[in-house]
């Protein structure tokens, strides 16, 4: 169907039904307000399997590393939910700075992540700089710097592929393998 016999079937529904509807329902796509209500949504429910994941009673494994390549020290937990990981925490000092990063995990895959980098030079001011970033099937949802949302972007990759990596790590043994891949 060209875009004048469109035009007309468009105009046509118009007049036949009394109701308006938008050129996006028409073409069969979501409303831009229905987009942004269903990434609300999956937010939403992030936050709530994050309150979860923190209230379970989880079964803890504990790691410590030294004198990776890229580190100086560090140490990872993992959160287990029977053989299933729930969280990863990630802590290792670098230099003047560290980091510290929780990854969540629902039924395997990726869905949040905060990390938290403090540094500066050794005898200037400390900064620290806070990320979060929200995840579905894999995709970046939201990112934040601080308060700020931001375009997800090369961050969101390192967290997402780092949180897989540490999950191969934990029964690898192999943390210079998923920590110093960036």
């Amino acid at each position: 169907m060209n875009k004048f016999h469109r035009a007309i079937v468009f105009v046509f529904l118009i007049i036949a039904t009394g109701e308006s509807i938008s050129a996006q329902q028409f073409a069969g796509k979501k409303p831009a307000t229905d987009k942004v209500t269903s990434q609300l949504e999956n937010i939403d429910a992030i936050r709530a399997e994050y309150k979860k994941i923190n209230s379970l009673k989880l079964t803890i494994q504990h790691f410590k590393y030294q004198d990776l390549p890229c580190v100086d020290e560090g140490v990872t937990n993992y959160f287990m939910e029977g053989s299933n990981v729930r969280k990863i925490t990630e802590k290792f000092i670098k230099g003047d700075g560290y980091s510290a990063t929780e990854f969540y995990f629902k039924d395997g895959k990726f869905i949040f992540a905060l990390e938290v980098i403090v540094g500066g030079p050794a005898m200037g001011p400390e900064t620290k700089t806070e990320y979060r970033y929200y995840a579905k099937d894999d995709k970046a949802l939201r990112q934040l710097e601080g308060d700020k949302i931001v375009a997800a972007d090369s961050k969101f990759t390192d967290a997402l592929t780092r949180g897989y990596q540490l999950i191969k790590a934990r029964t690898a043994k192999d943390f210079k393998k998923a920590i110093c891949i960036f």
